[in-house]
């Protein structure tokens, strides 16, 4: 596979270019305006570039006779010991090939894409820039917020600033924090009102323990009554953990096995302060689980809904989790396993991808104190690490 930019002043001279040097199997990758030369940015002149690949080894329409869809199944000659069922293996055997290799060459071409969007978020950032931005992305910060992080910072560096580390630093924390936005963690009304919180989230996330910290820290430092009600009957250690919490504090806890068993187990607590709903961990692939959880859900009519998720899993993950329990819309978000992990960008992408505030932090199994209220500045610390020094 060879790959190539060309630039030109127009798109229809640049494509001239790539079907002069590339050919017609010339596979577009990108393309993208910009401006160079000038002076003081006035005055530049306006350039199409073109980034193009072709695979020089596999000419589909010159070097392969493929055959025609009306052909696929026309009988070939026949041949002594070669009957009926063999001619048809061998137009299976010839699409898979040619399947499978379509299929390398779309990965393929993949890949050289991610590759140049990445490099092409380099193109113009200084040295200083290019080293917060490879502090980010390795922080596992999805590379195009990356990459707007620092020209938001950047541009607001005066140039008496420009070599102040210390400065610089404080700004990148500004704009993280801007980002991450004020946590929303629970807040009390002032008149009594009964609330309702459930906690969502895959499986393993440490979804039962939150609940106790939570429950803990309502129940010694606000005095509240709080009643806890768990759907996870898949996990008897999860339902035990919950009664033994609930036992040191005296906080009934019940294990409701259908919605309207929630909604009756909500009616005979109205004269808790406080719910908190702890449910089944739901693998967010599985279609099944996900509708049994909205229904729960919908019986219960939680005040909000916390997705839960490790600060150990990978971005990409998270974003196939997020799609998938978006449909029980969750209102905020709870990273927990800080502490089990070196890289915290995922947690400042996952926000800015789905707009939603944070609300806790989990930094240990202890309860109920391995929980705090989210803390941008801290998180930003954590993010741009030591290396940002």
């Amino acid at each position: 596979m060879r790959v190539k930019r060309f630039v030109a002043k127009n798109i229809q001279d640049a494509m001239v270019k790539v079907k002069m040097e590339m050919g017609k199997d010339a596979i577009i990758l990108n393309t993208r305006k910009f401006k160079e030369g000038g002076f003081l940015g006035f005055f530049a002149k306006e350039f199409v570039e073109v980034t193009a690949a072709v695979d020089e080894n596999y000419r589909l329409t010159e070097n392969r006779v493929l055959p025609k869809p009306e052909e696929k199944n026309q009988v070939l000659p026949e041949r002594e010991g070669v009957n009926y069922e063999i001619k048809e293996e061998i137009n299976k055997d010839r699409d898979v090939e040619l399947n499978n290799e379509l299929t390398e060459m779309k990965s393929q071409i993949k890949e050289i894409i991610d590759k140049i969007e990445y490099a092409s978020l380099n193109i113009g950032l200084s040295r200083a820039e290019k080293k917060f931005f490879q502090i980010l992305v390795e922080n596992d910060v999805e590379e195009k917020l990356a990459s707007r992080i620092v020209k938001r910072t950047m541009e607001r560096i005066p140039s008496e600033k420009q070599e102040d580390k210390d400065y610089i630093r404080q700004e990148f924390i500004e704009t993280i924090g801007n980002i991450l936005k004020k946590p929303k963690p629970i807040v009390l009304p002032q008149k009594r009102k009964q609330m309702v919180f459930a906690l969502v989230g895959p499986t393993g996330v440490g979804k039962t323990t939150t609940i106790a910290k939570l429950a803990a820290n309502f129940a010694l430092n606000d005095q509240k009554k709080i009643a806890l009600i768990t759907s996870d009957t898949y996990r008897i250690a999860a339902v035990e953990q919950l009664k033994t919490v609930g036992e040191i504090m005296g906080i009934p806890v019940e294990v409701v096995f259908t919605p309207q068993s929630m909604k009756n187990s909500i009616l005979n607590h109205k004269d808790k302060d406080l719910i908190f709903i702890d449910t089944a961990g739901r693998s967010h692939k599985n279609v099944v689980q996900m509708t049994e959880l909205k229904g729960f859900l919908e019986a219960a009519q939680p005040d909000e809904t916390f997705l839960v998720l490790s600060a150990t899993t990978r971005y990409k993950d998270m974003l196939e989790i997020i799609n998938n329990f978006e449909k029980v819309n969750f209102s905020r978000l709870l990273f927990t396993k800080l502490d089990e992990t070196s890289t915290y960008g995922a947690i400042l992408s996952t926000v800015y991808k789905t707009k939603k505030n944070l609300s806790y932090c989990t930094t240990g199994q202890n309860v109920p104190d391995d929980i705090e209220v989210a803390d941008y500045r801290k998180l930003a610390e954590l993010i741009l690490g030591d290396g940002a020094q």
